[in-house]
């Protein structure tokens, strides 16, 4: 799987841009104070040539050393107000640049006033422009950064910290604090990592998934053969029982690690453009459909389930990869199938909509609850966990579909209410290459 490498880059890049970020509120720092400086010689040589006209009122002789030195003075002048400009126009450009980052940039004054503030910043702390020159303390709300801030700024020393903030909408910030050993200005910059902690989240819940998938088959498995071997049976039926129980379990397990097999797959192709459109081909839909579904006539037999094909006539050929696109139908079909009860019905539609191929697979089953409809493409999701075991799969079904139509540059979403069965509609649209 991918979660390893996807957290480590989110790491790389947050802590890579906190760094550049310094870079460029040090120079604007810098930039900044050598303008004050330079903007005090000018004007104090501007003063001179009036010093220079009082000494003639006063008939103060004067010399040719003083006209040279004059004469330097004046060239040094526009020289200073040269660099000036080039100096007043560099800043100008730091200042742009950390104004347009999506990263959060704040510069506080060693009296703990605001002296900078982005668009970014001021977007995840709810502060308006009102609060430039103001101390900071009134603006930046939250207790956890203004707690940080004021440490960081008593040892004169840098963190890096987590913060939550719940209102507006709850986010994960990473902020750091560095305190300029010559300025003394603060510089804080918070980088969003909401989407990174959903990340470690999704992670920590996949491998608890996973452990509880295998563990429930391994720990039947294990009790079964222990009986078995000890053989606490009294018929050979119970035996024969027994060894079927093994069997079913043996090959749920074989499927989990399949399924898993498949969506790392296709985790990694999605990463990987060179390989993303190897396998893809010009396929007949009907003929992928109907073959698909064909694969499922035990399942429909067993339970008889009525199904009905609806493909439009005249579909142009559609280019995918024929394999991924027959898995992506039998999961889905497999699904309704399962989630359907004896005696009722199964539907799947095919048509061209708008230059793009929609697929829909209806059925009259139990239906999915509004409040799942979100969720149910989530590895191992299910809405009701005991009636999924009893019906069978791995949990990784929807999930397999989703990455499919992913990869095809597709969408998928799902129509259902308690009771009143469920309407998946996949929209692929038709690529040339």
């Amino acid at each position: 799987m991918l979660f390893h490498s996807e957290l480590e880059t989110w790491v790389y890049a947050a802590y890579t841009t906190i760094f550049m970020v310094f870079g460029f509120i040090l120079a604007w720092i810098i930039e900044r104070d050598i303008l004050k400086d330079f903007s005090r010689i000018s004007k104090a040589l501007e003063l001179l040539p009036e010093k220079q006209k009082k000494a003639r009122k006063t008939g103060r002789k004067i010399s040719d050393f003083d006209t040279g030195v004059s004469i330097s003075i004046s060239e040094l002048s526009d020289r200073i107000s040269i660099q000036m400009q080039s100096t007043e126009r560099e800043g100008n450009q730091l200042k742009s640049i950390i104004k347009s980052m999506i990263e959060g940039v704040i510069v506080i004054s060693k009296e703990e006033n605001l002296l900078l503030i982005n668009d970014a910043a001021k977007e995840m702390l709810g502060i308006n422009d009102a609060a430039i020159d103001r101390p900071y303390m009134e603006t930046v709300r939250n207790h956890d950064l203004q707690t940080l801030i004021s440490r960081m700024k008593q040892k004169k020393k840098s963190a890096t910290q987590e913060i939550s903030i719940l209102y507006p909408r709850e986010k994960s910030y990473l902020v750091s604090v560095r305190v300029s050993p010559r300025y003394r200005e603060i510089i804080v910059v918070i980088f969003d990592i909401t989407e990174f902690k959903k990340l470690e989240k999704i992670k920590a819940d996949f491998v608890a998934n996973v452990s509880h998938e295998l563990r429930t088959p391994l720990t039947s498995i294990k009790g079964y053969i222990e009986t078995l071997l000890h053989r606490s049976y009294d018929t050979e039926k119970e035996k024969k029982n027994f060894l079927e129980i093994i069997e079913q379990n043996t090959d749920r397990l074989i499927a989990i690690a399949s399924d898993l097999l498949v969506l790392s797959e296709l985790e990694s192709k999605e990463t990987d453009p060179i390989n993303l459109r190897k396998g893809y081909e010009e396929i007949d839909i009907g003929e992928i459909i109907v073959r698909s579904v064909g694969s499922l006539d035990s399942l429909f037999s067993r339970k008889k389930i009525n199904l009905s094909l609806e493909i439009k006539d005249g579909l142009p050929p559609y280019r995918a990869n024929r394999f991924l696109l027959e898995r992506m139908l039998i999961n889905l079909v497999e699904n309704s199938a399962k989630y359907t009860l004896e005696n009722g019905s199964v539907s799947v539609r095919a048509s061209n909509q708008n230059g793009n191929l929609k697929i829909e697979v209806e059925d009259d089953g139990i239906g999915i609850p509004p409040e799942h409809h979100e969720r149910i493409f989530e590895r191992f999701y299910r809405v009701d966990k005991n009636r999924s075991r009893e019906i069978g799969g791995t949990g990784l079904g929807l999930s397999i579909v989703k990455h499919i139509v992913i990869q095809h540059g597709g969408s998928i979403g799902v129509k259902s209410a308690e009771g009143e069965g469920s309407t998946f509609i996949v929209n692929l649209p038709h690529r040339e290459n």
